[in-house]
């Protein structure tokens, strides 16, 4: 039994209080928007290979988000009792994180379309004709394109980079 008196007892850790709490969720809002912000204009600028960098820090700020919120939510009468003072830049701070979600959302949305577009467009003209695409024929001569497919036709592919 002397054994368990020498034993440091394990306390719990003391809960934040509801101003660090709210303090914590701005902080942690702001971070995840100005990732968002980034990541948006990354895509706007159909730099699409760099966004994939972004994931694993959007994730982390994501779940760190999500934490905050839940963390005030526990913390209701608290956060009642400091809403009066505190609700605008709450409200501020949730709406702003929204905002840029929604942009964020439009963007990827965007270039996941101009990028399928750009795939199927690729793809038409690789399955038209393939034989017609060849260089020349045994005879010396270009081949002429499959006019019985209908709607045949070369096209240049340009990318239009604004979403």
């Amino acid at each position: 039994m002397a054994q368990l008196a020498d034993t440091p007892k394990v306390q719990a850790a003391p809960a934040p209080s509801c101003r660090s709490q709210i303090d914590n969720l701005v902080s942690v809002g702001a971070s995840l928007i100005h990732l968002l912000e980034r990541e948006t204009a990354l895509l706007i600028d159909m730099k699409t290979q760099e966004v994939g960098a972004l994931q694993d820090e959007k994730k982390e700020l994501v779940r760190l988000y999500a934490l905050a919120v839940r963390q005030l939510r526990e913390n209701a009468a608290a956060l009642k009792a400091a809403l009066p003072v505190v609700q605008e830049e709450i409200e501020a701070a949730l709406n702003r994180v929204h905002d840029v979600a929604l942009r964020n959302e439009r963007a990827i949305a965007s270039a996941r379309k101009v990028n399928e577009g750009v795939m199927k467009a690729i793809a038409e003209v690789w399955n038209a004709d393939r034989s017609a695409a060849a260089g020349y024929n045994r005879a010396g001569a270009k081949p002429q394109p499959n006019t019985k497919k209908p709607g045949f036709s070369y096209a240049a592919v340009v990318l239009d980079e604004k979403c």
